[in-house]
């Protein structure tokens, strides 16, 4: 599976759990706030209930005055159990209709029944035990039992291992000097069972949508990712065999729009070859054209120097001097147009740099004229550091190019420094020398085609200007990046820096 693929289906999904996260959360808001809504609406209920109570008069010792149908009548919610008891949690009224007081209550626990078809033994639930009423023993009960016992009234909920759910109110009050408590409550069991089956139908979802997802991203992944990863295998297949001119994979009999795509990119090969071609072919013969009048001219100009005045042999010079120019222009942009091409269908290897550097040192140690000093420097890395990956003899050159203009810079006898070093990502290699410096405010602008500092006047004007411009498109063309500073000390600007950072291969 390619990256893309893994990308779309991580975000999906990770999207999708996130979804599923909010909606857990929406769901047990959702379940607090019904349960706070119904909790509210038990404990309106012991107010209506305090209310009818403390129109009879109640108290203890008058249990029977209580109406049932008269409390029921009063209330909203029918279904609502409602107790009433003292300090000691003894109950002394109770709704469901049991009959409270103690001599009614049967010493047996099991009654005979008689019936046609025989004696049958029925369980009778003494209801002073509290055996309908174990919550009596619920430690969240008691804890909001005793809290309404300094007067204030409680709502709470209790839920169960069994996923039975009892939502409770207790509203205390004062009777004849004695504190009693109404306690409202009702088995609403089957909220549980609804959240229950809304989990499962969530978690059912959640299942559908990614087995979906899957479904789809492997579709996504075999219709369109799969084809677009073979046009940039093509792709990169053609960068590195640029010279025998291969083509995009044949996608074309897709009747979509990847099958348009590799018929348009490999339509735009064909006129990139040609074009290639073509500049080769012109470039060369126009160089051939320029040539043969500039050398007539340049032998004429020879010719006639010795036979012209000494007060006009200036202007020879002048004109063999700007014909030697013309000349270094025409070789160096003949061999940087080649040098365009070569360097598209060229194979990259990876090599030392500090080796090249070290070679290119000696060369220019032997052959110097003017006594200028070339000292190296490394920061003692591991070779490692210095590997890169690129075209050697395209990198000697833009090395060579920086060098050349830093000693036409210099005067006799100055050192030009190079310094070697390397950070986790990128081999830097600085060149230093000892001349005038950079006097255009834009560093960038000397890398420009035909862009000079020198003088008119100078002699070394038949330099063609291409230099600095041609090394900057070698080593953009190997993804590093060139640059230019002036060195300065107190006394002002002492030589020029620059400085080219190449990718370290790894």
């Amino acid at each position: 599976m390619n990256s893309l693929f893994r990308k779309f289906l991580f975000y999906n999904v990770l999207g999708f759990v996130i979804l599923g996260i909010i909606s857990i959360v929406v769901i047990i808001l959702s379940n607090n706030y019904q349960l706070n809504k119904r909790l509210s609406l038990i404990q309106t209920q012991t107010l209506i209930s305090y209310n009818y109570i403390n129109s009879t008069n109640f108290s203890k010792y008058n249990i029977s005055d209580l109406s049932l149908s008269e409390l029921y009548a009063s209330l909203e919610l029918k279904n609502l159990s409602i107790l009433i008891i003292d300090n000691d949690k003894n109950i002394l009224f109770d709704t469901k209709g049991y009959d409270i007081e103690m001599e009614s209550f049967l010493s047996e626990e099991l009654i005979s029944v008689e019936t046609i078809e025989g004696t049958i033994q029925k369980s009778v639930e003494n209801e002073n035990s509290n055996i309908k009423r174990n919550f009596f023993n619920n430690a969240k009960f008691n804890n909001s039992f005793k809290k309404s016992l300094d007067g204030e009234s409680q709502k709470f909920f209790i839920n169960y291992v069994n996923n039975q759910l009892l939502l409770f109110s207790i509203f205390p009050f004062i009777s004849l000097d004695e504190s009693l408590f109404i306690v409202a409550y009702e088995d609403n069991s089957e909220i549980n069972e609804i959240n229950k089956q809304i989990r499962l139908n969530i978690f059912l979802s959640f299942l559908a949508i990614i087995l979906s997802l899957m479904i789809f991203s492997f579709f996504l992944n075999f219709v369109i990712l799969r084809p677009i990863k073979i046009l940039a295998l093509s792709a990169a297949n053609i960068e590195k065999n640029l010279k025998s001119k291969p083509k995009i994979d044949e996608l074309g009999k897709r009747g979509d729009e990847i099958g348009d795509l590799s018929k348009t990119l490999n339509e735009m090969l064909e006129n990139l070859y040609e074009k290639i071609n073509d500049a080769e072919k012109y470039s060369a013969d126009l160089m051939h054209e320029i040539r043969n009048p500039l050398a007539s001219i340049k032998m004429a100009s020879e010719v006639i120097f010795d036979k012209t005045p000494k007060d006009y042999q200036k202007f020879i010079a002048m004109i063999e001097s700007d014909i030697l120019r013309i000349e270094n222009i025409i070789t160096d942009y003949s061999a940087m147009i080649k040098d365009e091409a070569r360097l598209s269908i060229t194979e990259a290897k990876v090599f030392n740099i500090e080796d090249l550097i070290i070679e290119i040192v000696h060369e220019y140690e032997k052959l110097n004229k003017t006594n200028i000093e070339f000292i190296f420097i490394n920061d003692n890395s591991t070779k490692d550091k210095f590997n890169i990956k690129g075209q050697v003899s395209f990198l000697r050159q833009a090395v060579q190019n920086i060098i050349d203009n830093a000693v036409s810079f210099s005067k006799y006898g100055d050192k030009i420094t190079i310094n070697l070093s390397s950070t986790s990502n990128y081999t830097s290699l600085s060149i230093s020398d000892n001349g005038p410096g950079i006097k255009e405010p834009i560093f960038e602008k000397i890398f420009e085609r035909f862009y000079s500092l020198r003088d008119e006047v100078d002699a070394t004007k038949t330099h063609s200007g291409l230099g600095l411009n041609i090394a900057k498109q070698i080593i953009d063309a190997h993804q590093g990046y060139i640059s230019a500073n002036n060195i300065e000390d107190n006394n002002g600007i002492i030589g020029a820096r620059f400085i080219i950072n190449l990718p370290i291969a790894k």
